[in-house]
């Protein structure tokens, strides 16, 4: 079988960016004058919840559950999140963000071999767009396909709906894919969708176990500075590429 099409999911996939959203959360937080503070422990555990909103409520539940008698919680919870999401983009603005390695050589690569690219998240459309544009100052119409960021469907990760969203659209096959990710609740989206995981752990799910997945590796890898292999086995040259991804859709 061929390979079709790279899935690479986005917060700690493609660049570490989650120490820059808990920050954000915490500066938030303060402006609606909130006691509250995610320490990296805490916000280790929230990346598990797909979407920003979606962990403000989480954490409600678990810290503040009489703040859901609020009657108007969900415009509360909506003017929270666009607040985090405009000093995101602040640091975002400020970061001297880069790729993480490998990842840029692989979408090249995929790219002249023309192998679809598809960015696949949980983040809203504009952290993504702030992110690629503004973080990464790429243009996403460059070097990806298509964009499935968390406002397209109404469940996030784990949920598979994401993925299955983004096969419908490129009209192709879930077994001549393969998924990128970086967390559990990536690793189990994209295994409900029946689509091959490569996860590379980023700085806050380095000690999550990642069962199912069919490589495990520190990075994608450079030329001259190979990846660490986690789990799985990896033959070549020390690092993902073309070849090695069409022998794992095939195994």
């Amino acid at each position: 079988m061929l390979l079709s099409a790279v899935f690479f999911d986005v917060d700690g996939t493609i660049a570490e960016t989650e120490e820059l959203h808990r920050r954000s959360f915490n500066e938030s937080f303060k402006e609606f004058n909130l006691d509250w503070f995610w320490d990296k422990p805490i916000y280790k555990e929230l990346i598990n919840i797909g979407g920003g909103k979606e962990r403000i409520e989480h954490y409600m539940k678990r810290a503040w559950p009489e703040m859901l008698e609020y009657k108007n919680l969900t415009k509360y919870i909506d003017s929270i999140h666009k607040v985090k999401n405009e000093i995101y983009e602040d640091y975002i603005n400020e970061s001297n963000l880069e790729f993480r390695p490998g990842v840029l050589r692989l979408i090249k690569e995929l790219k002249k071999n023309n192998i679809r690219i598809a960015l696949v998240s949980s983040s809203s459309e504009i952290n993504v767009n702030n992110l690629l544009n503004k973080g990464l100052k790429i243009k996403p119409k460059d070097y990806f396909d298509i964009i499935a960021h968390g406002d397209r469907t109404k469940n996030k990760k784990p949920s598979p709906e994401i993925y299955e969203w983004t096969l419908e659209k490129l009209k192709l096959s879930s077994q001549s894919c393969i998924a990128i990710e970086d967390s559990p609740r990536g690793l189990e989206s994209a295994l409900a969708a029946n689509i091959k995981v490569i996860v590379t752990p980023s700085d806050l799910t380095q000690d999550e176990k990642f069962e199912g997945a069919d490589l495990i590796v520190s990075s994608l890898g450079e030329r001259g500075k190979p990846c660490k292999v986690i789990r799985g086995e990896l033959k070549t040259s020390g690092f993902i590429d073309l070849k090695l991804l069409t022998k794992l859709i095939n195994s």
